[in-house]
C-alpha cells in the first residue's frame, strides 16, 4: 500500500509526540516546581488560607471566649468545622509557618527561629497546588514571612511590600517592617479586581494583628470580667480588628467564587501569654497560652456546618487535609494527617529552640524544650534548665499543678516518647539568607530574633 508524503508526516509526528510523552513521563517525577498533573476537567475550588499572628485559641469568641472577639470566625464556624484542639509545633512566627506549608516539623526544615530560611529544596503546599494547575498568590504582613525567608516558594504573585503609612500604629521605631491588617485586605482587593485568569486560586493572606504592640485602630466597646488588665483588653481590640478584616476578605472571595466554590481555613502560628506563667508574650515556653491556636475550615455544602471535632490536631496537618479536600495527592515529603478522615490517637510534639543567652527579661531559657500531648496528658521537658514537668489538661487547663513528682513513672514514659521522636527527627541545619546589618538590629530591637 501506498503511504503519501503527508501520512508519513503524521506517522513521524505521531512518533514524536509518543517519545516527548515518555521524555515527560521520566521527566516529571524530578521536578520539584511541578510535582502534580492537573486534574483536567474536574472542578476545583478556590482556597483562601488565613493566617492571623499570635491567636490564642481561648481568647477567639468562636472558642467560647465571653467577649465578642471574631463574630466573622464564628460565622465561618456556623457554616464549617471548627478543630477544638489544635497544637502549633513552637510559639515562633517563621518556623510554625515554614511546618504549615510543608506538613512537616521545623527542625526537619532547619528552621527554628526567625531569621532562617526554608530551603528550596522542601516543597510547600503553593507548590503543589500550582502543579496542578492553580494560581497562586500571598500577601503577608510581618518581616518574618518575607520572601527573603523563602515562604515566596510557588507563589506568582508574592506582596511583602510594606510602607511607613501601613506599620503597626504602636511601632513608629520598626520603619517599614510590618502592615495592619486593613492595608493587606485592599492589596488582596487590588489584585482581586484585577484578575483575569480562568485557573482556580489560592491565596494565602498573613495578617500581623494581634501581635505586640497591641494598638488597634479603631475602638472596640465590650465587657470584660473584673479585673481585666489592660493589656488583655488591647490585645482582644486586635484580635477583634483583625477579625473585621477577616470579614472583609471572606466577601471579596465570596463575590468572586467559582462554581465550585471556595475552601476557607482560618488558624495561626502560635498564641500569646498575657502574664500566665509569668510572661507576657510568646516564643519562651510551650504552655497552653503559647501554642493552643484555632483551625476552622469552611466549603459550603462539602464540609459539614456547625461541625466541632475534638480529636488533637497539629499545624502540620493542614496542608495534607486541604489537598485531600479538594481531591489532590499530597508529596511524599509532606508528613501530617486529613484532619477530616480517621483521626488516630497519636501524641502532638511541641518544641522550642535555643537562645544564644540563657535568660530573656529575666526568664530561664536554657537549652531546647520539648512536650508531648498523650490524650490530655501533657510532658514538658527543659534539661538544661532543671525542668520536668506534666499536666493533666483536662483536670488542669492552666497548667498550675505539675504532676511530674507524684507521677514519675508517667513522666519517664512521656520522656522516653519524646527523645524517641526527637531520634526520628534529626534536626537540619539552617540556611540563612543575607539579611542587611540594620535590618537585623532593627529585629532584634523588636523581638522578632535573639
Amino acid at each position: 500500500m501506498w503511504i503519501t508524503r503527508r501520512q508519513k508526516l503524521a506517522t513521524a509526528l505521531t512518533g514524536a509526540a509518543v517519545l516527548l510523552v515518555v521524555a515527560a513521563a521520566v521527566w516529571l517525577p524530578a521536578c520539584k516546581r511541578r510535582p502534580f498533573t492537573a486534574p483536567g476537567p474536574v472542578k476545583l475550588p478556590d482556597i483562601l488560607l488565613v493566617t492571623i499572628d499570635t491567636l490564642r485559641a481561648d481568647h477567639s469568641s468562636a472558642y467560647g471566649y465571653a467577649v465578642p472577639t471574631m463574630p466573622s470566625l464564628e460565622r465561618l464556624a456556623r457554616r464549617g468545622t471548627l478543630f477544638e484542639r489544635v497544637y502549633a509545633p513552637t510559639a515562633t512566627t517563621s518556623p510554625s509557618h515554614a511546618a504549615l506549608m510543608t506538613g512537616r516539623y521545623p527542625r526537619t526544615l532547619g528552621v527554628m527561629k526567625n531569621g532562617h530560611k526554608l530551603a528550596g529544596r522542601f516543597t510547600t503546599l503553593a507548590e503543589a497546588l500550582a502543579g496542578a494547575g492553580y494560581q497562586t498568590a500571598a500577601f503577608v504582613s510581618s518581616i518574618p514571612v518575607r520572601a527573603r525567608f523563602g515562604f515566596d516558594q510557588g507563589f506568582e504573585h508574592y506582596d511583602d511590600l510594606f510602607t511607613v503609612e501601613g506599620r503597626s500604629l504602636g511601632r513608629p521605631e520598626g520603619g517599614r517592617l510590618d502592615r495592619r491588617a486593613e492595608h493587606t485586605t485592599e492589596a488582596v482587593a487590588r489584585w482581586m479586581a484585577g484578575r483575569h485568569d480562568p485557573r482556580p486560586l489560592f491565596v494565602w493572606v498573613h495578617y500581623v494583628d494581634p501581635h505586640a504592640p497591641y494598638e488597634a485602630p479603631v475602638a472596640f466597646a465590650a465587657e470584660w470580667p473584673e479585673g481585666t488588665s489592660g493589656r488583655v483588653k488591647a490585645y482582644d481590640g486586635e484580635i477583634r480588628f483583625a477579625d473585621s478584616q477577616l470579614g472583609r476578605l471572606v466577601y471579596i472571595f465570596e463575590r468572586a467564587a467559582p462554581a465550585a466554590g471556595t475552601v476557607v481555613a482560618v488558624t495561626s502560628d502560635h498564641g500569646e501569654g498575657l502574664g500566665q506563667h509569668g510572661w507576657m508574650f510568646h516564643g519562651i515556653n510551650l504552655y497552653e497560652e503559647a501554642v493552643r491556636i484555632p483551625l476552622v475550615m469552611s466549603w459550603p455544602g462539602k464540609i459539614e456546618a456547625g461541625a466541632r471535632i475534638p480529636a488533637a490536631a497539629e499545624l502540620t496537618d493542614v496542608a495534607a487535609t486541604i489537598l485531600r479536600l479538594v481531591g489532590l495527592e499530597v508529596p511524599g515529603s509532606f508528613g501530617g494527617r486529613d484532619l477530616f478522615g480517621q483521626l488516630p490517637a497519636g501524641p502532638v510534639y511541641l518544641e522550642r529552640r535555643r537562645y544564644r543567652s540563657s535568660e530573656v527579661y529575666g526568664v530561664p531559657v536554657a537549652g531546647p524544650m520539648h512536650a508531648v500531648i498523650d490524650g490530655t496528658t501533657k510532658f514538658i521537658v527543659a534539661p538544661e534548665e532543671d525542668r520536668r514537668e506534666l499536666y493533666d489538661l483536662s483536670a488542669d487547663p492552666g497548667e498550675t499543678r505539675n504532676l511530674a513528682d507524684t507521677d514519675s513513672a508517667r513522666a519517664t514514659r512521656l520522656a522516653g516518647r519524646l527523645q524517641a521522636w526527637v531520634g526520628a527527627n534529626p534536626e537540619v541545619r539552617p540556611d540563612r539568607p543575607n539579611v542587611p546589618d540594620g535590618l537585623g538590629q532593627r529585629l532584634r530591637a523588636l523581638g522578632y530574633v535573639d
